[in-house]
């Protein structure tokens, strides 16, 4: 099959869905690889590189677009990628559709295929290809919002692990997940004190054995609104998996916050888990509103590009050798019948097919069109 790696478009994106090591493995199975140039170089991957392990380097998107049939790529396309895209392609990145009804409505129109990274289930209930950036989201969170605290940033003033004579600062992690876990990770280490909600009861004591300084809390909003108000930073990291974020942070619970306070909300790629959030940039990280300073990047781990690339290709990889051999249609016929899968043994071809939005321009996700359906 032939493989294009096109550059991402989206803001302060310099990830590359595919290194070259993992290019020359497709490269050996047989497969055409072909990538835009410059689009790895943002990661430490020079064209040079890909070019001495076989890929063909092509200037410009349109050619590499044309030239390819399976687009494996980052983060979903923007209005030149859309431009591109054509009815025999097939789409393989990080689409979030369920908080982008607009989107899904233009890949139909294109009537192409598309099989979003962060709806694969495997065996275990794990999301193979989401966790990796949700460990590296989760550590960023916790980074970026404990600077935003600096007074020069434009926050309260607050070093989150405090010095002898003054208190620490507080934290609170909404989401015991994988990005959770990890903000919550950071948080402890930098010394502070650090509160985490969640729904499901196991989790949170899982979360607490690794941690114990920590306090535990079942999430209701009432119990929303105690910590929030008392908090220096919040970090939204609530998934549900294809699914739009559920709101867990109110605006009148915003209100309440101190000044200068922080909302870093890392569920922002589908939708964001605080009421009425707008999604920031990496040139523009975080904006005033009610006094408290909210960042909500949707490409988050973009900011350590190379080790982003190198974790998510290392899992990508398999996916798309897997696409590459069997085809979009065979994977649709499985598809078609995913009610007869069994979840526990799941294999990853069967994982892949299950996971697919979009086939030859109709929904094929029984979620995502229900989400559809109910806005």
């Amino acid at each position: 099959m032939k493989i294009g790696i096109p550059q991402e478009t989206m803001t302060g994106e310099g990830r590359v869905a595919l290194t070259p090591p993992a290019c020359k493995e497709l490269i050996n199975h047989g497969h055409s690889l072909y990538i835009q140039k410059g689009a790895g170089s943002n990661s430490g991957y020079s064209d040079m590189e890909y070019e001495r392990f076989g890929v063909t380097l092509l200037d410009t998107a349109k050619g590499l677009y044309n030239a390819a049939q399976l687009i494996v790529k980052v983060k979903q396309p923007l209005v030149d990628d859309l431009s591109y895209l054509q009815k025999d392609h097939i789409l393989f990145s990080y689409l979030h559709l369920a908080a982008d009804s607009a989107l899904v409505e233009r890949l139909c129109a294109l009537g192409l295929s598309a099989i979003p990274f962060e709806s694969i289930v495997d065996a275990e209930g794990h999301l193979p290809l989401l966790a990796p950036m949700s460990q590296v989201a989760g550590r960023i969170a916790a980074i970026r919002g404990s600077s935003l605290l600096f007074s020069n940033r434009g926050g309260r003033g607050v070093l989150l692990g405090g010095i002898q004579g003054a208190d620490a600062g507080r934290v609170v992690v909404l989401g015991a997940g994988v990005a959770g876990r990890e903000a919550v990770a950071v948080a402890s280490a930098l010394g502070a004190n650090v509160d985490v909600l969640d729904l499901q009861e196991d989790k949170l004591l899982a979360l607490q054995e690794c941690y114990p300084e920590i306090k535990i809390h079942l999430s209701t909003p009432q119990m929303v609104e105690s910590l929030c108000t008392q908090a220096d930073l919040v970090v939204g990291a609530v998934l549900l998996a294809g699914r739009r974020a559920p709101v867990v942070l109110k605006q009148s619970v915003v209100k309440k916050m101190h000044e200068g306070s922080v909302i870093v909300d890392i569920a922002i790629d589908q939708g964001g888990c605080v009421e009425n959030i707008r999604a920031t940039n990496s040139e523009q990280l975080c904006y005033r509103e009610h006094g408290v300073l909210h960042s909500a990047v949707p490409n988050m781990p973009a900011a350590v590009a190379r080790t982003s690339s190198q974790s998510l290709s290392s899992v990508v990889l398999p996916y798309v050798e897997i696409v590459a051999a069997q085809g979009i249609n065979m994977l649709a016929s499985i598809n078609a019948h995913h009610d007869a899968i069994d979840k526990q043994n799941i294999t990853p071809q069967q994982a892949l097919a299950r996971a697919m939005a979009v086939h030859q321009g109709g929904i094929v996700d029984a979620v995502l069109e229900r989400e559809m359906s109910a806005e």
